[in-house]
C-alpha cells in the first residue's frame, strides 16, 4: 500500500468531535474517524515542534539529550525517508511549517521532492521594503495588541506581526488563500501528478495550522462567537463547562488573533481566553474543511483503496487549563501532551474502531515501514524505539508498551499509563518552583487534582520506573530484550 500522513500542527485533542467536543465542526475528521482506527492513548516523546519530526523520522527516543531537542538534524542522523531511499519508495515533504524550514535545520532533507508553501504566521516571505504592503501598518489590526514598550519582548512581538501582515497582504485574506488551502492544494496536485505511478509513495502533509497565529478568514474566525461560555472551560469530568458564578459578555470582547506565549490575566483576560478559545475553534474547523478537499481527492483517484492515511499532531495547545497560553512553560499537562492519531487503512479495512494502547510518535516509523510492506530492520543497523502498530490495528495485540514516558527541553519529565500521569520537574526555576504532581485517570482528564500527597506509594513507584528506563535509554543503541522486559514489569502495576 502507500501511506499519507496528515499533520496538524499544535491541535487541542479537546476540540476534535472524535475524541468528545460535541459543538466544534469537523465533519471530514468525524469520518475518517469512522472509517479509521482512533487511538484514544497517544502521546509525543519530546515536545515541541522540531523534536517531534525528530521522533517521527528517527523513531527513537530523545527527550532526555538536549542535543535532540530544537536543534538540526545531524548530517549522519538516519531518517525515514533516507531508509525509504534504499527501498525505491518515492516520498515527499509538502508544507507550509515555517519553523521547518528555517536555515540550518535540515528538516526538508531525505525527501525525493519537497515543497514549501509560503506566508504562513511569521514566515520571512515578504520583506518590509515589498512596495504592495507599504500600507501595512500593526495598529490597523485590532487582533494584534503589543505588550507595553517596556517589555522585553515588545520588539520581538512587534517584529512577528509586521511580517504577518505583510504576509497576509500579499497572500489575500480569502479561505483559498490560507496556508492550509495552498498545502492541501498542492498535495492534491501531487498525487495528480503521480496517478499512474506503480511504486509506493509516501506523502507527508504537514499544515501548520491551527497553531497561532489565529488569523483564519470569515466565516471561520467568527464562527463560534455565539456558542454560550458554558461551553469552553474544562470540567472535572473533562466536560467544556462554566463556572456558574462567573457573568461574561463573550460577544462583547474583541477578537485576538494572536497573543504571546505567557500567563493569563497578563497577555490577556480571563473574558478574552474565552474569546480565544473561539477564535482556535474556527481555525480547527478550517483544517477539517481543506482536508475536506484532500479525502475527496483520494476517493476521485481511487487511492483509498490502496492508501493508509494516518492523521496525527505533534502536539497539543494550552487555551488557559492551567493558567497560561501557548507553550509558555515546560508543563506537561494534558492540554499538551495528548495528541490525536487516527489510521485509516485501504478500502476502510478493521474502520470504526477504538484502541486504548498507549501509542507514542516513535511508533509512527515503523507503522509506516510495515505499511509498505518492507523486510523488517534490522535491530542491528537500525536502532528503532518505537513499535509496529499495525498488529494492534488488526486485532492481533493489544498492547506494545505499559507506559509513556515523556519530556520537553530537558525541563520537565513525565510518565503516563492507563490509570496514572506523573509530572517530574528535572530543572526547578526559583522564581517559580516546581514539585512532582500525580493525576488519576481516566478520572481526572485535564490533570486538575494533584493527588502526589495522597498517593506516595505511586509516584515514588512510577518516578523510580521513569529513571530507571531513562537509564536504559541513557546506555543508547536499541533496547535489549532482557532490560526492557525488566522495564515493562515495572511499568505495569
Amino acid at each position: 500500500m502507500n501511506v499519507i500522513v496528515v499533520v496538524a500542527n499544535s491541535l487541542h485533542l479537546g476540540f476534535l468531535g472524535a475524541y468528545g467536543n460535541p459543538w466544534i465542526e469537523t465533519p471530514n475528521l468525524d469520518r475518517l474517524a469512522a472509517e479509521g482506527v482512533v487511538f484514544d492513548h497517544h502521546y509525543p516523546e519530546n515536545l515541541t515542534t522540531l523534536p517531534t519530526r525528530r521522533s517521527w523520522w528517527t523513531g527513537r527516543y530523545g527527550f532526555h539529550d538536549p542535543a535532540l531537542g530544537w536543534t538540526p538534524l545531524e548530517p549522519d542522523e538516519v531518517i525515514l525517508p533516507d531508509l525509504l531511499y534504499k527501498e525505491g519508495v518515492q516520498t515527499a515533504l509538502i508544507s507550509d511549517v515555517p519553523l521547518l524550514r528555517e536555515a540550518g535545520l535540515g528538516y526538508g532533507r531525505g525527501f525525493d521532492e519537497v515543497l514549501w508553501v509560503r506566508g504562513e504566521g511569521y514566515d520571512p516571505w515578504i520583506p518590509p521594503t515589498d512596495p504592495r504592503v507599504k500600507r501595512v501598518r500593526l495598529e490597523d489590526e485590532p487582533g494584534l495588541r503589543l505588550p507595553p514598550e517596556d517589555d522585553p519582548d515588545h520588539a520581538l512581538w512587534k517584529g512577528r506581526w509586521e511580517q504577518l501582515l505583510r504576509n497576509r497582504a500579499v497572500a489575500g485574506r480569502d479561505e483559498e488563500s490560507t496556508g492550509a488551502a495552498r498545502t492541501v492544494q498542492a498535495a492534491i496536485d501531487w498525487l495528480e501528478r503521480h496517478r499512474t505511478r506503480s511504486n509506493p509513495f509516501l506523502l507527508w502533509v504537514d499544515l501548520f495550522s491551527p497553531h497561532g497565529p489565529w488569523d483564519s478568514p470569515q466565516p471561520y474566525r467568527d464562527m463560534y462567537v455565539t456558542i454560550e461560555p458554558d461551553e469552553f472551560e474544562i470540567g472535572e469530568e473533562g466536560d467544556i463547562v462554566r463556572d456558574e458564578d462567573e457573568e461574561i459578555e463573550i460577544d462583547e470582547v474583541a477578537g485576538l488573533v494572536d497573543v504571546p506565549a505567557g500567563a493569563v490575566g497578563d497577555v490577556l483576560s480571563e473574558a478574552e481566553l474565552f474569546r480565544l478559545r473561539r477564535t482556535y475553534a474556527g481555525a480547527v474547523t478550517l483544517v477539517d474543511s481543506r482536508l475536506g478537499q484532500l479525502f475527496e481527492a483520494l476517493e476521485r483517484l481511487g487511492r483509498l483503496d490502496d492508501t493508509m492515511i494516518i492523521f496525527t499532531s505533534d502536539q497539543g495547545e494550552p487555551l488557559g487549563e492551567h493558567g497560561i497560553v501557548r507553550r509558555f512553560r515546560p508543563w506537561l499537562y494534558e492540554e499538551l501532551i495528548h495528541t490525536p492519531l487516527i489510521v485509516r487503512m485501504p478500502s476502510g479495512a478493521h474502520g470504526g474502531t477504538r484502541k486504548t494502547a498507549i501509542v507514542q510518535t516513535v511508533d509512527l516509523l515503523p507503522t509506516i515501514w510495515s505499511a509498505l510492506g518492507l523486510p523488517p530492520l534490522d535491530p542491528e543497523r537500525h536502532e528503532i524505539h518505537g513499535h509496529d502498530l499495525l498488529p494492534l490495528i488488526r486485532g492481533k495485540m493489544t498492547k506494545v508498551r505499559d507506559y509513556a514516558c515523556l519530556g520537553m527541553d530537558t525541563a520537565e519529565f513525565a510518565i503516563r499509563n492507563h490509570l496514572w500521569h506523573l509530572i517530574v520537574p528535572v530543572e526547578v526555576d526559583p522564581e517559580e518552583p516546581r514539585s512532582p504532581e500525580l493525576f488519576r485517570k481516566p478520572e481526572d482528564r485535564w490533570d486538575h487534582n494533584n493527588v502526589v500527597e495522597q498517593h506516595p506509594e505511586v509516584a515514588e513507584h512510577l518516578e523510580l520506573t521513569l529513571r530507571r528506563w531513562l537509564e536504559l535509554l541513557v546506555k543508547g543503541g536499541a533496547f535489549e530484550p532482557p532490560l526492557l522486559r525488566e522495564i515493562a514489569r515495572l511499568g505495569s502495576n
